[in-house]
């Protein structure tokens, strides 16, 4: 069997989860020919570029334009016409991946790769299943030529089944992340990796890799109270070395880049970090308490309002990070409860689960 994963290095997450299913479609048949491409490679060169460019300016400076690109720009349900015609001028190449490929099963981590592959489905005659990477299911994920739906949570089935997917075609397997994290993590020996004691309350703050504006408000705001807390900077170097000035009763450290950071939010009690689908779905893996900031408007904020709706996750921001730090500091059992909850969210072995379906699928006739 020929499988396809495509993706976009759209942020992270797209290219992470992909990879993901490639470990278990190899764990699973390493028989089976998998291929991972960057679907961007393929298609109009300027449109990937303008893309990802346009994104993170949007990140930075825009953030609006991001809200009402993901509430669908007043699409409201799958399979939009001007979605196909776009996708078909700017197809460049990619029927050549296709050709040269000859897939069985095309994987697609975001929703542009399935609107190219649904362009040469009936020709190649290849099944198409999509993996939703956010806890929020906007309309651009859903067109007529895709079989398999693969969605993060049950509760998100309402969604897409509005924009026209079939119950039938949906699987509720959680988000695919990277194997070795379903595995257990020797906890004591992170804790000494990163200076933390077992007496004291620990608090990691990991923002974006551009850190900054408010994250550093909020950690200025939070460091006053008797814990560790471990803030992570990513690659603002100015921002690190104003953090470390920081006076207050917290045992502050100040990291770069950090490696095996899934070590690190598996120690921590509480994880102040952006609402992004893969590390919202890696936490659940470890179940700290989860506090939310600087989420993008339109998709990363919807991924709060899961979280927050499960009783799994608390927001915060430069104006309540006081309160907010000291009612959980004030109510330990809040805060074990937030845990509780959120390692119930998790779905174990989704990247297993998914490959597994994959395999059946792409061996079954197309309707």
């Amino acid at each position: 069997m020929k499988i396809l994963l495509l993706a976009v290095p759209i942020g992270v997450g797209h290219m992470k989860a992909a990879n993901a299913i490639k470990q278990g479609i190899e764990r699973l048949a390493p028989e089976s020919q998998v291929r991972l491409e960057d679907c961007f490679k393929w298609v109009f060169p300027v449109y990937g570029f303008m893309y990802k460019n346009i994104y993170e300016y949007c990140q930075k400076n825009a953030t609006w334009i991001l809200k009402i690109f993901y509430q669908g720009m007043g699409v409201k349900s799958g399979g939009n016409k001007t979605l196909y015609a776009f996708h078909k001028i700017t197809a460049y190449r990619f029927s050549d991946l296709i050709q040269e490929y000859k897939p069985d099963y095309v994987l697609c981590a975001h929703f542009s790769p399935a609107y190219y592959s649904a362009l040469y489905k009936n020709n190649f005659g290849f099944r198409i299943g999509v993996v939703i990477t956010d806890y929020y299911i906007h309309p651009h994920w859903v067109n007529k030529e895709i079989d398999d739906y693969f969605i993060p949570n049950e509760d998100l089935s309402g969604q897409i089944l509005k924009y026209g997917a079939k119950a039938a075609q949906i699987y509720p397997f959680g988000i695919p992340v990277n194997i070795a994290l379903e595995g257990e993590i020797d906890r004591d020996a992170a804790r000494k990796r990163f200076g933390l004691s077992l007496e004291r309350i620990s608090v990691v703050v990991m923002g974006s890799k551009v850190f900054g504006g408010e994250w550093f408000e909020i950690v200025q705001e939070i460091v006053d109270f008797d814990y560790d807390l471990l803030v992570l900077c990513g690659e603002n170097k100015e921002a690190m070395e104003r953090i470390k000035k920081l006076k207050g009763r917290a045992n502050l450290k100040v990291y770069g880049m950090v490696d095996k950071i899934q070590e690190l939010i598996a120690v921590c009690d509480i994880l102040i970090t952006k609402a992004g689908g893969i590390t919202t779905t890696e936490a659940t893996k470890a179940g700290p308490c989860l506090l939310f900031a600087n989420s993008i408007p339109g998709l990363e904020d919807k991924n709060e309002e899961f979280f927050i709706k499960h009783n799994a996750g608390l927001k915060i921001t430069k104006e309540n990070a006081k309160k907010v730090m000291y009612e959980l500091l004030s109510q330990r059992e809040k805060i074990a409860e937030m845990k509780k909850n959120l390692l119930k969210l998790g779905k174990k072995n989704s990247a297993l689960n998914i490959a597994q379906a994959i395999l059946k699928r792409g061996q079954a006739p197309l309707l």
